[in-house]
């Protein structure tokens, strides 16, 4: 039953269709692209390689683009109140640009970091500013070589970005990055940064955790428990678990893996598209029940 389940499973990857809840935002976005495109243009196919996670290995997917006659790129500076007594965000840049039928709109936000006295920390600053520019120039140097790449052809691409507050209490503050990546099909992707209140340091999922404790063990045991669970209850639930390609299975979490800290104090694992199961399950999480780690974690963090 397993396995022909699997089978459903890659033939629905064969396919590369979009995510059931992006295939609304999909069709009404390339309509309202087309309306903007001069249909007299010569197209031109290029080619984009997908990893597909599960033994699938590289779909090749075919992409034309439609030549456009304009663009427009524009950067707007915009301040947000201050959140928290250690922290405040600022739209420090909105990237938009629409040119031959692709199109971005990227949210950079700027944090800053101040100390009990309410003086910048300089260094804490800098750090989380740079790790957020370097991601998000990635995302923008990536979207205008395809931009560039195409020149006048005939298709669809829309990159978003944008940015939220998830966490911001006594011990931690968590800015997050939902980027979604729409071209015949949809891709979302998630990049948290956390800043540790008590020592103004950027923290991953390590640094949850004392020092030499094993967490990786328990919570990546609870995250199977889970998948298997929740598979039993809903056969349209797959994850890669207990399949016939055990070195594509979920292993473990790694000691950079995504996650926040839920409005409960829960401990939340969060995996992008692919990674952890097929493309319609979209971005999955797991919260981890407390017990699971509190004799592992350092106080502050989880209730």
């Amino acid at each position: 039953m397993k396995d022909k389940k699997l089978e459903r499973i890659r033939q629905d990857y064969e396919k590369i269709k979009i995510p059931r809840d992006l295939q609304k935002k999909v069709e009404a976005e390339i309509q309202r692209a087309k309306k903007k495109t001069q249909m007299n243009k010569k197209a031109k196919v290029i080619m984009y390689s997908k990893r597909i996670v599960g033994g699938i290995g590289a779909a090749l997917l075919l992409i034309t683009v439609m030549a456009n006659s304009g663009s427009a790129v524009a950067h707007a500076m915009a301040e947000i109140p201050v959140i928290g007594t250690l922290a405040k965000v600022v739209t420090f840049r909105e990237y938009k640009s629409f040119e031959n039928n692709m199109e971005a709109n990227i949210k950079i936000p700027e944090v800053r970091v101040t100390k009990e006295d309410g003086t910048e920390n300089k260094e804490a600053t800098q750090k989380v500013n740079q790790s957020i520019q370097e991601f998000t120039d990635a995302i923008i140097a990536q979207y205008e070589a395809d931009v560039k790449a195409v020149g006048e052809g005939e298709g669809y691409l829309n990159v978003e970005l944008d940015y939220s507050v998830i966490t911001d209490n006594d011990r931690l503050f968590s800015i997050r990055f939902d980027q979604l990546l729409i071209m015949a099909s949809g891709a979302q992707m998630v990049k948290i940064y956390h800043i540790d209140k008590q020592t103004g340091e950027l923290l991953n999922l390590a640094g949850l955790f004392k020092e030499g404790a094993d967490y990786v063990t328990p919570i990546s045991e609870n995250i199977k428990e889970q998948m298997r669970e929740l598979m039993a209850a809903d056969e349209s639930m797959m994850y890669f678990l207990d399949s016939d390609i055990p070195e594509n299975d979920f292993q473990s979490v790694k000691e950079d893996n995504t996650f926040y800290i839920n409005e409960k104090g829960k401990l939340t694992i969060v995996f992008d598209e692919y990674e952890v199961a097929p493309g319609y399950m979209g971005s999955v999480e797991f919260k981890i029940p407390t017990e699971v780690v509190e004799d592992l974690v350092q106080e502050g963090f989880l209730k």
